[in-house]
């Protein structure tokens, strides 16, 4: 698969279903120490997640 912004999209989405349904960021389906795709999605897997966790704190504390 390419890394391109339709796949960082995608890893996103995933992200914040992970948030959603209350898993931790060890919870990273993609390999950091993997092959270059691996480390592409974990990246931005990793970002994503962090992002909708602060969403949702936000959220939670409004």
């Amino acid at each position: 698969m390419a890394m391109d912004r339709v796949t960082v999209l995608a890893v996103a989405a995933q992200a914040h279903a992970a948030v959603a349904a209350g898993k931790t960021e060890e919870d990273c389906p993609y390999d950091a120490n993997g092959g270059p795709e691996q480390r592409f999605r974990a990246r931005y897997w990793k970002l994503a997640f962090e992002e909708a966790e602060k969403a949702q704190e936000d959220s939670a504390g409004r």
